[in-house]
């Protein structure tokens, strides 16, 4: 399982943390992953707590929101395992990580919260972020876009395919890990799934929205330019197709 935070919120990303350690099925490794230069665990003392427990606290550059999965791909694709990413501003149900499990598959992407991509047939674009609708529950398609907020995991083959394609993200999506992902799974041929979340409740940790990306991707429309930045006709093309043959 692998997590970033930052700034004020290294204060409450273990509260996110100790809800996965609770949960009915433990990742391998817990990691988490920090840029600040002058970061010192001692001073908070539930990560430490964590950290004796097991926790991993790893440092790397500063990749924006890339840093939950990017240094992970880089360093430990080749392990096999696979990959789950989650927030540091939520606390996460008892059956969260077996939910994801049970879900896997060797080319798709399992997650319990998705967006239905629609493309707008006059312009050949993509209709704003805006618009879209919730995907359907036990859907797999390229028309999927997954977010972050409530989970997901990624499969060995595509931790390799996001190693592989390195750090352009930093010019074309520099705020927006979950447009990356979603392009890259697309050009990969990998679905993303929507897993049946009945009886698992997100919790939104009160304090952390302050700082939140949500604010300016999705509040500020930035999430469009970003979309623009990224999908190019083969994308927008495969996500077509897809609204056409699955459900």
């Amino acid at each position: 399982m692998s997590m970033t935070s930052y700034g004020r919120r290294l204060g409450i990303v273990a509260h996110a943390l100790e809800s996965i350690a609770a949960g009915s099925v433990l990742p391998s490794r817990m990691i988490l992953w920090v840029d600040e230069p002058d970061f010192d665990v001692s001073a908070y003392p539930m990560l430490k707590r964590l950290e004796r427990r097991g926790l991993e606290i790893l440092r790397c550059e500063d990749l924006g929101p890339h840093k939950k999965y990017f240094p992970y791909c880089r360093d430990f694709a080749d392990h096999g395992l696979s990959l789950a990413l989650a927030d540091d501003d939520v606390m996460y149900p008892r059956r969260w990580l077996e939910g994801l499990i049970s879900a896997a598959g060797q080319e798709q992407i399992p997650s319990y919260r998705a967006h239905r991509i629609t493309t707008d047939p006059t312009s050949g674009g993509i209709t704003p972020y805006n618009t879209w609708q919730p995907a359907p529950v036990d859907s797999a398609s390229h028309a999927n876009f997954v977010t972050g907020v409530a989970g997901m995991l990624l499969p060995p083959g595509f931790q390799r395919v996001l190693r592989d394609s390195g750090t352009s993200f930093l010019k074309l999506a520099p705020r927006a890990d979950d447009i990356w992902l979603n392009a890259l799974a697309i050009r990969s041929g990998f679905r993303r799934r929507v897993v049946d979340a009945a009886g698992q409740h997100l919790t939104i940790y009160p304090r952390s929205q302050e700082q939140a990306l949500h604010n300016e991707n999705v509040t500020e429309g930035r999430n469009d330019t970003q979309l623009a930045a990224v999908f190019g006709p083969a994308d927008i093309s495969a996500v077509a197709t897809d609204v056409t043959n699955t459900p």
